[in-house]
């Protein structure tokens, strides 16, 4: 993903309703791992983050969080994408994300 297309997709999501959000989920689900520790890929997760439903943001921290937390908040893009989880996921989800840190 380069800046403009981040740029692009980060603007389209501010506002979007939950069909439109829902299918920018479904494409990037397949790389979010990657994105998650991408330079600019790591903003349009946060933007997910941010602008999804409860649904997509589980399906996001499924796919890409559950079981990397460690690893991604000593990267210097995916700690970003770790703390915007942490501000926009409910209590369990940040127990969840609190759980796998602990002991480190």
């Amino acid at each position: 993903m380069d800046q403009h297309g981040s740029r692009f997709i980060q603007q389209r999501l501010e506002g979007a309703p939950p069909p439109v959000v829902g299918s920018v989920v479904a494409e990037v689900l397949p790389r979010v791992s990657q994105l998650m520790s991408d330079v600019f890929g790591n903003y349009v997760v946060q933007k997910l983050l941010e602008h999804g439903s409860d649904e997509h943001r589980s399906a996001l921290v499924e796919k890409g969080l559950a079981g990397g937390v460690l690893q991604l908040s000593m990267q210097m893009y995916g700690c970003r994408v770790v703390q915007k989880a942490l501000e926009t996921l409910p209590v369990d989800g940040q127990c969840a994300i609190v759980a796998e840190l602990d002991g480190h």
